[in-house]
């Protein structure tokens, strides 16, 4: 019998063939019904090779899966990378530390998702953990348990069906930075940051990956241009960037304050010359709370950056000047442009009522144009 019940257990056990032998194992179920469902799944795992007695996930550990990962993805990524891949690495060990691959399941899995939300926030004790940074461990885990997969010592990856927190809710909101207000942030802001927000809002390059981690041997001051290397997002990301006037005429400036250094960095870290620096995290929260400006990230500089160059350039220009590899990605980055809809609305009713447009609020709002029986409703 397929389905059966065994002397002394509560639960319905199943038997099925494998690899020639007759394997017998608990369903983990009192409902024959869902034991019956059980049973079905692991023949039909077995007929289509899904399943092996003795999966080498058995006796690997997880410990032993973060090495192999490290060794065989981990190394070849970006600085920072690795370091976030050592910081995921110490939470996910915190919790899977000890375990056989084989006993890590979805269920599992949703349990750290969960308890990984409710833990306090490192530096803030009163909030949680953001599900955005739950998300990114998900990730790495995911990508983890998918080369166990591939290596074949666990039949499938359990993480790929474990739903991500919505990150919309944890994100501020994106939000436009005026000339004026983008002028209140310079007269707040430390010289190196100065230097830095210029060329963030005139080339619209990413925060750390791309700007603050530039060296000068990779701006071309007299060609005005910037040549990105190392790991980059995209490959339409290494396309050299142009500077405008006002950029390059800051970055000569800096570059002139900077000849009694001996960095190769345009911002090098202030504990060792030879680093970029690490952060500007601080400087920019300080920063905007001396301007009275509401808090949003220096990253959405690269949000106005797009939106000030859509109002003038084609999307072709647009994705150029982004870097990105569809024009579409663009729709992303724009802000606000209500003024843009507000004038296009205006431009449609122009050319769809023309000069009956003047009548319209004159026939809503005179009285004498109502009928008769209506004008008690």
């Amino acid at each position: 019998m397929a389905v059966y019940k065994r002397e002394g257990s509560r639960y319905y056990w199943m038997c099925y063939t494998a690899n020639g032998e007759e394997q017998r194992e608990s369903t983990k179920t009192t409902s024959k019904t869902i034991a019956t469902r059980i049973w079905k799944q692991r023949e039909a795992e077995v007929a289509l090779g899904l399943f092996n007695v003795g999966w080498p996930g058995e006796r690997v550990t997880f410990e032993h899966l973060c090495e192999e990962y490290e060794k065989s993805h981990v190394l070849s990524l970006s600085e920072s990378s690795q370091e976030a891949f050592e910081n995921h690495q110490k939470h996910l060990v915190r919790f899977f530390g000890g375990r056989r691959l084989a006993e890590i399941d979805s269920q599992m899995i949703e349990q750290y998702k969960t308890d990984r939300r409710r833990q306090p926030a490192r530096n803030n004790p009163d909030r949680t953990v953001k599900g955005a940074t739950v998300n990114r461990e998900l990730e790495t885990l995911q990508s983890m348990l998918k080369l166990a997969a591939q290596r074949k010592y666990i039949p499938a990856n359990p993480a790929s069906e474990v739903r991500h927190f919505p990150e919309l809710r944890d994100r501020p909101a994106k939000r436009g930075v005026t000339p004026e207000e983008f002028l209140r942030i310079l007269q707040s802001a430390p010289l190196h940051l100065r230097v830095g927000m210029i060329v963030l809002d005139q080339t619209g390059n990413r925060t750390y990956s791309e700007v603050f981690s530039l060296k000068w041997e990779q701006v071309d001051l007299g060609a005005g241009l910037i040549y990105l290397g190392g790991p980059l997002k995209t490959a339409e990301s290494a396309v050299p960037t142009p500077l405008s006037k006002l950029a390059l005429e800051i970055l000569s400036w800096w570059k002139g304050q900077q000849d009694g250094f001996q960095s190769p960095y345009l911002f090098p870290s202030p504990k060792d010359q030879n680093m970029p620096v690490r952060s500007v995290k601080t400087a920019w929260k300080n920063t905007l709370r001396r301007a009275g400006i509401p808090y949003f990230p220096i990253y959405q500089l690269r949000h106005a950056f797009c939106t000030r160059v859509s109002k003038v350039a084609a999307d072709g220009v647009i994705q150029k000047a982004m870097r990105h590899s569809s024009p579409e990605t663009k729709r992303v980055y724009q802000l606000g442009m209500v003024e843009e809809v507000r004038k296009a609305i205006e431009r449609g009713n122009d050319k769809f009522y023309g000069d009956l447009a003047h009548h319209i609020f004159s026939t809503v709002t005179s009285e004498a144009s109502q009928p008769k029986e209506e004008k008690d409703m």
